[in-house]
Parts: structure tokens; C-alpha cells; sequence
């Protein structure tokens, strides 16, 4: 027999070793994500019943971790973390504030996270849960890892808080990406779908978030597809329809000032003309940025900024009123708007 030099097989058993790590974790991730996994509080005091009119927040929180102070790295920035922990405080505090000082009936929210590797071990959803303790909390996760430590978890997704709740809103999956984020977690695309009986009339509020990184939009078209396919469904089914959250698609053009490179921009997508049915309308208060992009800190008039995110609600419900809630970036990369809607 051959005798296998010391050294080389050093180096073939630390290459098993990552191999066999990477499957191990691929496997974890997968297995948990085969279900989307869901929680429902519902607040302690019974469900209060919603008149009209309807209103509705919208906001992408980037898990509080992608404040004024931040860049991030798959953005062509250079961080993967917030700066430290004390950073994801101050977001939190300030996202909470902004939730409690506004008036709406349901908050749609993306990017919200327990207490994780993104967070640096900060409880963003619980501690939301606690200062809204008001409303019932419905969350699902697009990434779920399992039997990490609490230190390298990720527990990311949809939250819909509500102060009408009855019974937990409904998951449904997306098309997804083909690649894995890091080379081994799956997320799971899904939309949450709520429905509301507000003055004896019936409602389905979608919460979405689509992607990001597909080249060329091609994901983001077909996911648009199919949460237009299922929105249209209630809508002939007699109810009025509220899709709403981060589109992750230009809603209408701007010219807000910035100084960011081309290169930083290569994300933003228009929203396709003609993927609605007529009747239908897109929804967003023109006066501000929903967005700002993430190759660097933020300063006003350098990053780039947009409208992503907002509502497309159906024939039979009318826009009364749309408010962008402008903190200039201060706790998330994302700006919260308020609509008031009733049934026609």
C-alpha cells in the first residue's frame, strides 16, 4: 500500500470536514424551510372590530439592522453586520416610536427578524410584539435556520399586525430564486393573506415581499404574476383587495437628487406596465422616498433614493389618502406610509 503523506491528508480530511459541514448545514436549513414556519399571537383582550375607513401601514423595516449608520455588503457596500448591537437598539427604539405614535388598523412589514446573527442577538420582533400589544401578531419566516445557536440563527420574514385578528392569516408560496444565499440557505418566497370583515363588508389583505437580486427582474415578474392571479380571485369573488409591501419595483418614476454610481442601482426595476387589470391601481404617496440604496451610509442627496413600496388595491376600494412617514432613513433603509382606503 501507498502511504499517504501526512501533510496532504491533513488537508483531505479539513476539505471532508467543510464538506460534509456544508451538506450538514444545507440540510438543516432545508429541512426547516420545506414549511414556512409561522407564529399567531393574538393580543389579550378580545379582537376589536375595524370600521371604515381602512387604514393600512406599509413598511420594510430591514430587521433594524440598516439604519442611517449602515451599508450592507450585497448591496455593493461593506458590511454584513450593523456596526454593533448598540446601533440595533436605537432602530429598534425608533421603529417603535414611529409604530406607536401612528394610526392604522394593519401594519404589512417585511424584513422583520427575532433575535439572530442579523440582530446580533437583539429580539426585533418580540420587542415590536411587546409595544404593540394592542394588536395581534401573525409572522412567518422567509429564512429559518435550525438548531443553530442563537448567535448565528436566522429567523427573517413577513409580520402582519393587526387590531382585528380572528384567526391566522394564510401562507402561501411564491416562486423563488434558484441560487441558495451563501451557498446553502433556501428562502422561502410566500405571501401572507389576511382576511377582514370590516362594516359587513369582506377584505383580503395580501403582505408581500418580492425579490431583490433575480437578474433581469425575472423572479420578481413571475412572483408578480402570482400574487395578481390569487388577489384577482377574491376580488371576483366579491371582496375588496389590498396587496401591499415591498414590491422591490420602481412604482413610479422619481427624480429625487443623488450622487450614487450606476453600479449601486443595478437592483431597480420599473414596475411592469400592464401587469395589472384595469381598474386596478398602484398606490403611493409621491412626495418622499420609500428606499434609499445601501453601497454606503446614508446621507440625503447621495444614496439613490426610489418608491418600492406601497399598495395595488382593486376597482371596488378607494384611495382616500396616502401619508409617507419621512425619518430620513434614520432607523431603517426603508420610509413607512399610512393609506386610507374604504369600499366603493
Amino acid at each position: 500500500m501507498t502511504n499517504f503523506p501526512t501533510k496532504a491528508f491533513g488537508w483531505f480530511l479539513l476539505l471532508c470536514i467543510l464538506v460534509a459541514s456544508y451538506f450538514f448545514m444545507a440540510g438543516f436549513v432545508t429541512v426547516k424551510n420545506r414549511e414556512v414556519p409561522t407564529q399567531y399571537k393574538p393580543k389579550a383582550s378580545p379582537a376589536s372590530s375595524i370600521s371604515s375607513p381602512l387604514n393600512v401601514l406599509v413598511w420594510n423595516i430591514g430587521y433594524a439592522g440598516l439604519g442611517e449608520e449602515s451599508d450592507f455588503v450585497a448591496d455593493g457596500g461593506e458590511m454584513l453586520l450593523p456596526p454593533d448591537r448598540h446601533a440595533i437598539v436605537k432602530n429598534l427604539d425608533g421603529i417603535l416610536k414611529t409604530l406607536q405614535n401612528s394610526e392604522f388598523d394593519v401594519a404589512l412589514m417585511q424584513e422583520v427578524a427575532e433575535a439572530g446573527f442579523l440582530t446580533r442577538g437583539v429580539e426585533v420582533l418580540g420587542g415590536i410584539a411587546e409595544g404593540l400589544s394592542d394588536h395581534s401578531l401573525f409572522f412567518s419566516s422567509d429564512i429559518s435556520t435550525k438548531w443553530f445557536p442563537q448567535r448565528i440563527s436566522l429567523k427573517h420574514g413577513l409580520a402582519i399586525f393587526s387590531k382585528d385578528m380572528k384567526t391566522p392569516p394564510q401562507v402561501i408560496r411564491i416562486d423563488e430564486e434558484p441560487e441558495r444565499i451563501m451557498g446553502f440557505i433556501k428562502r422561502k418566497y410566500h405571501i401572507q393573506e389576511m382576511e377582514l370583515v370590516i362594516d359587513n363588508q369582506d377584505w383580503a389583505i395580501i403582505n408581500i415581499h418580492l425579490s431583490a437580486f433575480d437578474k433581469s427582474a425575472s423572479v420578481r415578474t413571475k412572483q408578480l404574476e402570482t400574487v395578481f392571479k390569487i388577489a384577482n380571485e377574491h376580488y371576483q369573488a366579491g371582496k375588496a383587495v389590498v396587496v401591499g409591501g415591498d414590491w422591490n419595483m420602481r412604482l413610479g418614476q422619481t427624480d429625487f437628487p443623488y450622487t450614487s454610481s450606476e453600479e449601486a442601482l443595478f437592483w431597480i426595476h420599473d414596475f411592469p406596465q400592464g401587469a395589472i387589470n384595469d381598474g386596478w391601481q398602484k398606490v403611493f404617496d409621491p412626495s418622499g422616498p420609500t428606499v434609499r440604496t445601501n453601497e454606503r451610509p446614508f446621507n440625503k442627496g447621495e444614496n439613490y433614493t426610489t418608491i418600492i413600496d406601497g399598495l395595488v388595491i382593486s376597482p371596488n376600494v378607494s384611495l382616500l389618502d396616502a401619508q409617507l412617514i419621512n425619518l430620513d432613513f434614520k432607523y431603517t433603509d426603508h420610509q413607512p406610509t399610512i393609506f386610507k382606503l374604504e369600499k366603493n
